[in-house]
C-alpha cells in the first residue's frame, strides 16, 4: 500500500513510452490518476476499518461477554499488559492515520493537529465548557453520598480493569493519554474530515459527519454499559462540533486525557484496599 501512495508511476504499463514532451506530458496525468485514486482508496479503505470494522468487533466482544455474564479476574499483571497493550495500539492507529494522510499530501492540520484558527469560534468553546460544566456536575452528583460513591465503585468493580492501587494508576495514565491523543486523531481529526469531504456541507451531511463518528466511538465502549455509550456518544458529538468550528484537537486531547486520568484517579480511591490480587 505505501508503494502504491508514493510510487504510482511504478503501475504504468511496461510498453508505454514516456519520451517526448507530449508523451511525457500525457504519461504525468496518467500517473497523477492512478496516484489519487491509490489515496483515495486508502482513505476509504482506513475509514472503513476503523470507524466500521474495529467499532463492530469491539462492540460484539463486549456484548457476548456481558449477554454471557462472564467475568475476568484482573490480576494486576493482566491489567498492566490492558493498559500497555490497547496504550499501544491506540498510538499505532493514530500514527495509521497520520502516515496515510501525510503520504496523500494532505497538510495535517486538516486532521486537526495545528492550532486552528485564533480566536476561536465563539459557539465551539460556549459548547465545550457547557461540556465541562455538565461533567463536574455529573461528577459532583455521583459523589454526593455514599450511595452512589458504592453504587459507582461497585461500576468500576464491575469493569474489573480499571486501577485500584497506586501502582495500576500509574501504569494505567499511560492508556489515559494514548487514548486521549489518539482516539481524538482517528474519530475526531479523521473521521469527521473525512465525512465532510466525502459527504459535502450540507447541513444533512455536517450532522451525519458528527453523528456517525460519536456513534463508532460509541460502540467501541460498549463494555462500559448503555448509559455510559449515551454519554459517550454525546461527548463526541460536541468534541465533533468544537473540532468542526476550530480545526484544532489540541483542547480536545487534553480534555479528553484530564477525563480519562480523572476516571482511573477516582476509581484507585474509590478501590483502594479493594484489590489484593496477586501479581
Amino acid at each position: 500500500m505505501l508503494q502504491l501512495l508514493r510510487q504510482g508511476h511504478e503501475l504504468l504499463p511496461a510498453d508505454v513510452n514516456c519520451s517526448g514532451r507530449a508523451a511525457r506530458g500525457a504519461c504525468f496525468s496518467v500517473r497523477n490518476s492512478i496516484k489519487t485514486t491509490a489515496i483515495s482508496f486508502a482513505l476509504h479503505l482506513l475509514f472503513f476499518l476503523l470507524g466500521i470494522v474495529l467499532p463492530g468487533v469491539l462492540f460484539l466482544a463486549s456484548y457476548r461477554r456481558r449477554a454471557g455474564g462472564r467475568t475476568l479476574h484482573w490480576t494486576q499483571r493482566m491489567k498492566t499488559h490492558l493498559y500497555y497493550g490497547n496504550g499501544l495500539l491506540l498510538w499505532g492507529l493514530a500514527g495509521l492515520v497520520i502516515g496515510v494522510w501525510w503520504l496523500s499530501g494532505r497538510p495535517l492540520t486538516d486532521i486537526g493537529l495545528g492550532w486552528g484558527a485564533a480566536p476561536y469560534d465563539l459557539a465551539a468553546v460556549l459548547v465545550l465548557a457547557g461540556f465541562v460544566l455538565v461533567y463536574l456536575f455529573d461528577i459532583l452528583r455521583e459523589a454526593g453520598s455514599a450511595e452512589q460513591r458504592e453504587a459507582t465503585r461497585q461500576e468500576f468493580a464491575r469493569l474489573g480493569f480499571m486501577p485500584a492501587t497506586a501502582t495500576q494508576f500509574l501504569n494505567f495514565t499511560f492508556l489515559a493519554v494514548a487514548a486521549g491523543v489518539g482516539e481524538e486523531i482517528v474519530y475526531r481529526g479523521f473521521m469527521v474530515t473525512y465525512l465532510r469531504e466525502v459527504l459535502g456541507t450540507s447541513p444533512a451531511a455536517v450532522v451525519a459527519s458528527l453523528v456517525l463518528p460519536a456513534l463508532a466511538f460509541g460502540l467501541g465502549h460498549f463494555y462500559q454499559g448503555g448509559r455510559a455509550v449515551l454519554k459517550i456518544v454525546v461527548m463526541a458529538i460536541l468534541f465533533g462540533f468544537f473540532f468542526l468550528r476550530t480545526q484544532t484537537l489540541w483542547p480536545l486531547m487534553l480534555l479528553h486525557t484530564a477525563i480519562d486520568v480523572f476516571g482511573g484517579l477516582t476509581s484507585w480511591y474509590l478501590q483502594a484496599g479493594e484489590d489484593q490480587r496477586a501479581v
